[in-house]
């Protein structure tokens, strides 16, 4: 349970930032290329946008366990592991988890963000559910109804210019506009004011144009699989806006293309326009549903503007600049997966306290120097010492000026003191106290031995001459 809200919270630290650089990189790419191509592609950037914001969190909680866990000093991200010297794999998951900091948290708050985040992802979910089930039903209840003449001239002529299947068109007094909904068998709903002669045919063949154009890009698909996948980061502000960006450039380009169905844009929008007038003066309150209806937006303003707009875009290049824009964001995305946060266990944030190179010096010179790092949690490295000591005046001096290197074997932990276990035969045994965050004291532990020096009276003062052993 321990590591999967160390999991989740690390999910959450990640994306966090993350998020919010994509959805910075997203907006920064529409604007600067809003009027140099179709909608159909900002759209496009958009749902890139979204796959990102889901993948890269998601990935770097990938690397970091691929990496083994281990969060080394920034200085490290130069070279090859010392696991991996030839440079191959386990070096570039040395430079990876070098970027990577851990931090702690307490227990009480890495159980109240997890099941926060539990309760809000629960919540959303239910209304996901909620929302498609809504849907379901309203196909169920939709009815087929016989057509007026306004209206099944206005579908005669806009399926004649759509080359989509046969679409089943019915009614239903649930919907305020024109909706489509359904991936594999998509069927066309349509309010009872449509039916009762009340709409121009105009009017009629601007709403299912739109609607066709809905069937013909699969929209309906597309965005179910997005709302489903996009439930992780149901907790970030930016990913709404993602998604939010991500449903009104579907909508600008579906205007887009029903307009080119029609003598003229601007014939178009005037049609759109009394048809929002019209259905917004007699619509019902209209419940949340994944059906993609003609006014679900509420970018009526921004849809208008983009259709007068449409024909001064220039399409030459905007494939190009699409697959520009796509390129950008996802090497970004590549590139914040190596710049991550993750939730480090206790021993792990005690041992950083202790991370350093750290020197004992007599006569200006360092005779006792550890080299102690943070290895999987653990506190490790090595430490160089002279071969002799000697004992003056209550303390241990070095006796000789031949040295000799050590591994550190053991490392027990206890608030500001730990217990270092140093070599495998005869090991020395010294009890480390961190007085600073740059200073300490060391006391070797001598037994009682006829052979050798008395225990010290005096500790070693050690400081740290380096935050990178």
């Amino acid at each position: 349970m321990e590591a999967i809200s160390k999991l989740v919270v690390s999910f959450l630290l990640n994306g966090a930032w993350q998020i919010s650089v994509i959805a910075t990189l997203g907006v920064f790419c529409d604007a600067r290329l809003r009027h140099r191509m179709p909608s159909r592609y900002r759209h496009v950037l958009w749902v890139v946008c979204l796959g990102a914001s889901v993948c890269v969190p998601l990935a770097t909680l990938c690397l970091q366990a691929y990496a083994g866990g281990s969060i080394a000093p920034l200085t490290h991200a130069t070279g090859p592991s010392a696991a991996d010297p030839s440079g191959g794999n386990g070096g570039m998951l040395y430079r990876f988890h070098a970027r990577s900091r851990a931090v702690w948290f307490p227990a009480t708050l890495l159980a109240v963000l997890v099941w926060s985040y539990a309760v809000f992802l629960i919540f959303r979910a239910t209304g996901f559910a909620r929302s498609y089930l809504r849907t379901v039903q309203m196909r169920k209840r939709a009815y087929p109804r016989a057509m007026p003449a306004k209206l099944s001239q206005a579908w005669k002529e806009c399926s004649g210019k759509f080359s989509v299947p046969p679409i089943p068109v019915l009614c239903s007094s649930e919907v305020g506009s024109s909706a489509t909904l359904g991936h594999r068998r998509p069927v066309l709903i349509l309010p009872e004011r449509f039916f009762a002669d009340e709409i121009d045919e105009q009017e009629l063949i601007t709403a299912l144009a739109h609607e066709l154009a809905h069937v013909r890009r699969g929209d309906f698909g597309l965005n179910l699989l997005c709302e489903a996948a996009s439930l992780p980061l149901c907790f970030h502000p930016a990913a709404l806006f993602i998604k939010a960006r991500m449903t009104q450039t579907r909508e600008l380009a579906c205007d887009e293309i029903a307009a080119s169905m029609l003598p003229s844009a601007t014939h178009y929008a005037r049609s759109l326009l009394r048809l929002a007038q019209t259905m917004f003066a007699a619509a019902p309150a209209a419940k949340a549903s994944y059906a993609l209806g003609l006014f679900d937006t509420g970018a009526l303003e921004e849809r208008i503007m983009n259709i007068l707009k449409t024909g001064e875009k220039s399409g030459k290049w905007a494939r190009a600049r699409m697959l520009l824009a796509v390129s950008l964001v996802g090497v970004m995305s590549l590139a914040i997966c190596g710049f991550s946060v993750r939730v480090a266990d206790r021993t792990s944030a005690d041992a950083q306290r202790f991370v350093g190179k750290w020197e004992t010096q007599y006569k200006g010179r360092a005779f006792f120097t550890l080299n102690l790092k943070e290895e999987n949690g653990r506190l490790g490295g090595n430490c160089v010492h002279v071969t002799r000591v000697a004992w003056v005046d209550g303390a241990l001096i070095p006796g000789t000026e031949e040295t000799s290197q050590e591994q550190i074997t053991e490392a027990l932990i206890s608030g500001n003191k730990v217990e270092l276990r140093i070599g495998d035969s005869d090991p020395i045994l010294l009890e480390f106290t961190l007085t600073g965050d740059n200073t300490a004291e060391g006391k070797p532990i001598v037994g009682e031995s006829p052979d050798g020096p008395p225990p010290p009276k005096k500790p070693w003062h050690f400081e740290k001459v380096s935050a990178n052993p």
